[in-house]
């Protein structure tokens, strides 16, 4: 009694046990107990995207998915994994939730669990500051592309079911605070509210989060697996290019600040930091166009001397800003943090140099912006020089002209041309009559993007001590005289735009597109597609180096033996083409003649073991002109062997002939005799079931006579008491072509010869002429002819019922 009690006991508190632990964490996301917060995330988002509804079309898919994120809910919070593992259940309230997939992040619910006084909440709020940054593809093709080329923006893709995405949130919230005010826009775009924006930006349902930068309307991909505040900087930072600021040492500092004939600032910055500050490099990124940005390490040695000069303090962080005097700045700023604010307004009020080159349009566009009202007409005084030391000096005394005289830019801006650089835009000007405008002044209104208005000063700014006063004089006087009234200027022309001097030829252009084209596919192509790419590419060119090295060692082989054959006379080789003879026997007359293609023929040569040495040759002569037809097949066959089967042969065709003179005419095969059919050669078609016949003595190649006459021949030789091998019976021919259906016709039919009631006595009087060559050395002396009239059509064509067994009797 005790111990079936103690037995039920044990049972009830098993089933207790297996019900509070029948939901593992672990054991969902397939891990052990002691699994990093990588494999953690790892195993997320494998199963996540495994078993997410949207892809996997299972009816437990969504259960299960709602499993995978609550294992990751759990585990991915230190506190509540550390309580799990101390404790190793689960509260039932939280295991029932588990399995509800009415609740957890696949829908837009709450959900709630508590557990040891922590608690958890996944609410609509929660996405707010999501929301707060939101855009659509409207906003990012009108707004954020085009700004993107002076100034970066920070995307993050999110969606509402994703739960990583609300882990990340402070540091998202961390990113908004501290990337803001240095000069990085954030930006944030919904999965499922703008699925082309998320998909042009790179995201994937299943792998959100997910982070992208956009620069100069390129788009670079987050990839690191840990989402961090320092990850993210650096990532940021790894974007920007590497000779963005230049390091700046005493050796080269001369001449960094010499360099502003590229026509643009330079600005050095002093800090304390061996690693530039992102704000800088935000801020040399805005003003690349205007500005040559350098970094100084202070309190080093290879910086001491330029600290010294300029009075850096060692403690602070400095800015100076130089024009074309490079021993005394245009701007200078010490803080113990400069921000990124004063830093910009300090570069945008002198981001020109004191008299700059109009060296594109849109250099001319900020220097000289259209203004089609004469009242707030803003002129622009240009020099036109060569691009050459001799014409600096009157460029140096145009600048101390601005010096001396403090004219407001925002009424006129003084700059200069090269003329053999912008030819076309002074070519315009040159119409007003100057046929030289080279150190002349001419004041411009431009009245629109293409209309302009203009006057020449009436003499030319001449460089010189001597001709400073009356240069200085003259220009004051006009200016003072057109910003005095508003009046138009004397002359009006349409210009064609700027040529921009600093545009990238055609080979910085196609570098250009490369390095983008590799940094895509380095954003696009994980290292397993990139590896396997690399393999093919390296089979491919190995391949083709070895091909490269045969081909040249073979050519080095043949130049070599040239060498050495070069005093030898080499006859050519002549090659000719093989023609093959195929015996006919049992073994081969199926493929021979039973199964010949339509439009095929085999043409036999029959011999015996004595005339083989005599007659093949001859054969093979005679066929040579023919061996490129591929429908012929040329053979021979020992009529010792065939004998029997050529005798069928011919009964057949005999029987088929005389079927319609209703007489029974048999040749004995007993009877016949093999030296009479040796240099006979028979033409098959086994498709058609009919043959020619070649023989010294048939009738056929003596004379024209018609079928008629064989076909009465053969009855009286038949019937006669003559034996069968007597010499002029030594051999058989009979005709069914008189008779034959036009539709069993074709080439090989020839045409009636005589009409059929000629008898004249037989064939026996061409055979008298022939018999002398009836020999074997002379039986194929017609043969070429035979076959012309073969080709032709023109021979007679006996047909038969279907071909005999070959076999030897």
């Amino acid at each position: 009694m005790l111990l079936s009690k103690t037995l039920r006991l044990i049972f009830f508190i098993s089933v207790c046990v297996i019900a509070v632990r029948c939901w593992d964490p672990y054991e969902v996301l397939g891990l052990k107990r002691g699994a990093s917060t990588t494999d953690i995330r790892r195993a997320y988002k494998q199963y996540a995207r495994e078993w997410h509804p949207d892809k996997n079309k299972n009816e437990n898919a969504e259960s299960k998915f709602v499993e995978v994120n609550k294992a990751y809910e759990l585990l991915s919070d230190p506190l509540r994994r550390k309580l799990y593992d101390q404790k190793g259940v689960v509260d039932d309230s939280l295991n029932k939730n588990m399995h509800n997939p009415n609740t957890g992040f696949g829908d837009r619910a709450s959900f709630f669990s508590e557990h040891g006084g922590f608690r958890f909440q996944f609410k609509m709020s929660e996405m707010t500051a999501f929301h707060q940054h939101r855009i659509t593809m409207r906003g990012y093709e009108n707004l954020i592309s085009p700004q993107s080329q002076n100034q970066p923006y920070l995307i993050f893709v999110y969606s509402e079911w994703c739960l990583m995405c609300v882990h990340v949130l402070p540091m998202w919230q961390r990113l908004v605070e501290d990337l803001n005010p240095i000069g990085i826009n954030l930006a944030t775009v919904h999965f499922d509210q703008e699925t082309e924006l998320a998909h042009k930006l790179g995201g994937k349902r299943g792998e959100l989060p997910h982070i992208v930068l956009v620069m100069e309307s390129k788009i670079s991909c987050y990839k690191d697996e840990e989402f961090s505040t320092v990850k993210v900087i650096e990532f940021i930072r790894s974007r920007f290019s590497r000779n963005l600021i230049t390091a700046v040492y005493d050796q080269n500092s001369d001449q960094f600040i010499s360099g502003w004939k590229d026509n643009k600032v330079r600005v050095i910055l002093f800090g304390k930091l061996e690693l530039v500050r992102l704000r800088y490099l935000t801020l040399a990124f805005k003003y690349r166009s205007h500005a040559v940005f350098g970094y100084v390490q202070l309190n080093v040695e290879a910086t001491q001397t330029l600290s010294e000069k300029f009075d850096i303090p060692s403690k602070l962080d400095s800015l100076l800003l130089f024009h074309e005097d490079r021993d005394k700045p245009a701007a200078r700023l010490s803080m113990a943090d400069l921000p990124y604010s004063t830093l910009k307004d300090v570069i945008e009020t002198n981001k020109y140099l004191q008299l700059p080159r109009l060296s594109s349009q849109t250099m001319l566009d900020s220097l000289c912006p259209p203004e089609s009202s004469n009242v707030r007409r803003r002129l622009c005084a240009i020099l036109v020089t060569d691009d050459r030391e001799e014409d600096e000096e009157a460029r140096e005394q145009l600048r101390q002209f601005t010096r001396q005289f403090k004219f407001s830019r925002d009424r006129i801006a003084f700059s200069y041309v090269f003329r053999e650089k912008q030819t076309e835009f002074l070519r315009a000007l040159l119409e007003g009559g100057k046929s030289e405008a080279t150190t002349h002044l001419v004041i411009v209104w431009r009245q629109d993007i293409r209309r302009l208005s203009y006057s020449w000063l009436s003499q030319p700014f001449v460089s010189g001590f001597d001709n400073w006063n009356s240069s200085i004089e003259n220009l004051q006087r006009t200016l003072t005289k057109i910003m005095g009234t508003a009046q138009p200027l004397a002359h009006q022309t349409i210009v064609k735009e700027l040529v921009d001097e600093h545009a990238q030829g055609i080979l910085g252009r196609i570098t250009a597109r490369l390095v983008t084209a590799a940094e895509v596919l380095g954003d696009h192509i994980t290292r397993q597609e990139l590896l396997a790419v690399g393999s093919v590419v390296g089979t491919v060119l190995f391949i083709a180096a070895v091909g490269y090295v045969m081909t040249y060692l073979v050519r080095l082989e043949e130049e070599t033996i040239q060498r050495k054959n070069k005093g030898i006379i080499q006859t050519p080789r002549q090659t000719k083409m093989e023609l093959k003879l195929h015996e006919l026997r049992s073994e081969t007359y199926n493929g021979m003649v039973r199964l010949l293609k339509p439009g095929c023929r085999t043409i036999v040569l029959l011999l015996n073991n004595q005339s083989m040495d005599v007659l093949i040759p001859k054969f093979h002569k005679a066929v040579w002109p023919y061996r490129k037809n591929k429908s012929l097949l040329f053979g021979w066959m020992n009529i010792d062997r065939g004998l029997q089967w050529y005798s069928r042969l011919l009964n057949l065709a005999l029987k088929n002939v005389e079927e319609d003179e209703g007489t029974d005419i048999a040749l004995d095969s007993n009877l016949v005799k093999s030296k009479n059919c040796v240099g006979t050669v028979i033409s098959l078609n086994g498709h058609r079931r009919y043959f020619c016949i070649y023989h010294a003595r048939h009738p056929e190649c003596v004379s024209d006579s018609g079928g008629k006459r064989m076909q009465s021949m053969a009855r009286r030789l038949t019937k006669s008491t003559h034996s069968i091998n007597d010499a002029s019976a030594s051999f058989m021919g009979f005709d069914d072509t008189s008779l034959e259906d036009s539709e069993n016709s074709d080439i090989e039919k020839g045409d009636c010869m005589k009409p059929l009631d000629d008898e004249e006595p037989l064939i026996m009087n061409g055979l008298r002429l022939r018999a002398k060559r009836a020999s074997t050395e002379f039986a194929l002396d017609g043969l070429s002819n035979w076959l012309d009239r073969l080709f032709e059509g023109t021979t007679q064509r006996y047909s038969i019922n279907y071909w005999p067994d070959f076999g030897n009797f």
